[in-house]
C-alpha cells in the first residue's frame, strides 16, 4: 500500500492535510530550499497539532557539508519528537561524509536519505543507506519548478532503483514536483510513499498555502484499502541481505 505524504509548513496546514486524509505529515519550509528546515518552535507546534494522528517527518535543512553541523541538526530535530528525519544527499558530498555522520549520530535508524534525481551522487547511495541503517530513501528533485521527478529518472530506472532499495530493506518514497498525471504510473511501481507540496498549493505554487481542494484531489488518486492500515506503521526496515 502506498501512503500519501503532504509537506506542510505550519500547524494550520498540518491540520488541513490531516482533515483531508493525509497519511504522513512532512515538515519543511519551502521558502528555504529543497529541504528547508522549519524553526524548532514551529515543528513543536505542528507535533502538538498532529498529536499522534499520523507519523511526522521533518527536514534538517539545506546544510553545508560539515559533519558537526549536520549531526547537530539531526540530533536537535530528533529531540523534538518527530518520527523520521529527512537528510539530503547534496552535490559535492561523498559516502565517507555520511559514514562519518553515522559515527556521530545515534538516530540513524529513523533517517530518510533524500536523493535528488537532477543531482544524483557518484557513489552507490542505496548501499550507503543500507549500511547506515537508515529507514528509507526518498527520490526527489533539487531544482524546484525545473521539472518533475520522472523528467530526470524515467519509470524504468525508478522501478529498478526502487526494487534494489527494497531488497536492501529500505522503504521507498517518490516526490519532486509531482503532478496529478504522474500518480497512476508511479503507483504501479508500488512505492511506500508518494510525496507532494506544489501540487497541493494554490496555483500549484509550493510557496503558497496548501489548498483543501487540491489536497482532496490528490488523496482520491491514491487508494486506501478497506479497513486501512495505520499510517504510523510504515513498512518495517528489514535486515539488508544483498547490500
Amino acid at each position: 500500500m502506498t501512503l500519501f505524504l503532504a509537506s506542510v509548513r505550519d500547524a494550520a496546514e498540518a491540520e488541513l492535510a490531516l482533515g483531508e486524509g493525509t497519511d504522513v505529515i512532512d515538515l519543511k519550509d519551502p521558502a528555504r530550499g529543497a529541504l528547508g528546515a522549519l524553526a524548532a518552535e514551529t515543528i513543536t507546534a505542528c507535533l502538538r497539532c498532529v498529536a499522534g494522528r499520523a507519523p511526522v517527518s521533518a527536514t534538517v535543512g539545506d546544510l553545508p557539508l560539515r559533519g558537526d553541523a549536520v549531526a547537530a541538526a539531526v540530533t536537535a530535530t530528533a529531540a523534538l519528537g518527530v518520527d523520521y528525519i529527512k537528510l539530503g544527499v547534496f552535490p559535492g558530498s561523498d559516502a565517507s561524509f555520511y559514514l562519518d555522520l553515522a559515527d556521530r549520530e545515534p538516530n540513524r535508524a529513523r533517517l530518510i536519505l533524500v536523493l535528488f534525481a537532477d543531482a544524483l551522487p557518484q557513489f552507490d547511495s542505496i548501499a550507503l543507506a543500507a549500511k547506515l541503517g537508515a529507514s528509507g530513501l526518498m527520490f526527489d528533485t533539487l531544482g524546484k519548478g525545473e521539472g518533475a521527478l520522472t523528467d530526470y529518472l524515467p519509470l524504468r530506472e525508478l522501478a529498478a532503483r526502487s526494487a534494489e532499495a527494497k531488497t536492501c530493506g529500505l522503504t521507498v518514497g517518490f516526490a519532486g514536483s509531482l503532478r496529478p498525471k504522474d500518480v497512476p504510473a508511479l503507483l504501479a511501481l508500488e512505492p511506500d510513499l508518494l510525496g507532494f507540496r506544489g501540487a497541493l498549493c494554490r496555483n500549484g505554487d509550493r510557496l503558497q498555502p496548501v489548498d483543501a481542494i487540491r489536497l482532496a484531489s490528490i488523496r482520491k488518486l491514491i487508494p486506501r484499502k478497506s479497513g486501512g492500515l495505520l499510517a504510523r506503521n510504515l513498512p518495517d526496515r528489514a535486515a539488508p541481505a544483498l547490500c
